[in-house]
């Protein structure tokens, strides 16, 4: 392409006026890609906010061009990709290949991510995130992984579920994003990497042993965020001596300490029961074993039979076997 006035944004399946917007178009609206327009970053690249003059905001995801396969393979794989949509899921609308860039075009979360209001603590924070909201945000994200294991054809495996692709809009709505886009950045797909199939302290132990992404290997990842909701801990901690935490929360749980394993904001404030129902399946999804984990469907099971409020007026037990 000569120049950036003809880089075109391509919309599958047609969404109105945002498929007149140019390359120049977004290069405007992200200040040329400014740095202090980055609002996320990773292995497959960085994610620039980006404001239309109508007002309108979008999360412009820029891949690292070396990386990435051919024009043809990646319009292909993003064509399927954009076909994945749940009100879970945070829509892809668009994406454009501008020379070496490749860029994909998301509705922008105001809420930023789970990671963020977990673990970038203040008062708010803990306010907000109190257990009906912490299980409102597991079971909506569950529901949209099920949607990408299940009913999308084919199946997709997510291959890098973690509280930072746990993204939230106005309405605290829970929505997992970047499914499949590892798939945009194997520029050799025989040859796959622990390194671009998940994030330290959420890889299932048997990629290390060099096992492909599987759906399995997603519940695990799931497993651990849901072990994240319920202690407020981070999967690995940097730079310091405590264990992991999936290690820890084995070693506690088999010397029959689960009820301190719980957040110590949460602890007490009459949801533990519910609390430790979902540790049960969180414990389940991190088994060592692949074959013991459970299938997402099963987890939006269990999840969505615990409902605060019936639990509180029936004290309900909910058994998920």
């Amino acid at each position: 392409m000569s120049n950036s006035e003809e880089s075109v944004v391509i919309v599958p399946r047609g969404k109105g006026e945002k498929n007149k917007l140019k390359f120049a178009d977004i290069v405007k609206a992200t200040n040329n890609f400014h740095q202090e327009n980055i609002i996320g970053s990773g292995g497959c690249g960085l994610v620039y906010k980006a404001t239309l003059p109508d007002g309108t905001k979008l999360a412009i995801k820029k891949l690292n061009g070396e990386m990435c396969p051919m024009e043809r393979e990646f319009t292909a794989e993003v064509e399927a990709l954009s076909m994945a949509q749940h009100e879970n899921l945070v829509p892809l609308w668009g994406y454009c290949i501008h020379g070496d860039s490749r860029l994909l075009i998301y509705s922008y979360m105001e809420n930023g991510s789970l990671d963020d209001w977990l673990h970038n603590r203040d008062d708010t924070a803990n306010s907000i995130l109190d257990w009906p909201m912490r299980l409102k945000i597991a079971q909506g994200a569950s529901q949209g992984l099920s949607y990408i294991h299940d009913i999308c054809k084919p199946h997709i495996v997510h291959r890098d579920i973690k509280s930072s692709n746990i993204l939230f809009d106005k309405e605290f709505k829970a929505y997992v994003a970047d499914f499949g886009l590892s798939r945009l950045v194997l520029a050799n797909k025989t040859h796959v990497t622990t390194e671009l199939v998940g994030t330290l302290g959420y890889i299932p132990p048997e990629y290390a042993q060099g096992w492909v992404a599987t759906l399995r290997g997603d519940m695990y990842s799931f497993g651990v965020v849901l072990l994240e909701l319920l202690t407020g801990r981070r999967p690995v901690t940097a730079l310091s001596s405590s264990k992991e935490l999936v290690k820890w929360v084995h070693e506690m749980t088999s010397e029959g300490k689960q009820i301190e394993v719980l957040d110590p904001d949460l602890r007490g404030m009459e949801h533990d029961e519910q609390m430790l129902k979902v540790l049960e399946i969180a414990c389940r999804c991190v088994d060592y074993n692949a074959c013991m984990r459970p299938t997402i469907q099963e987890v939006v099971s269990c999840l969505d039979g615990i409902d605060p409020k019936l639990w509180m007026q029936n004290s309900v037990r909910i058994e998920c076997s």
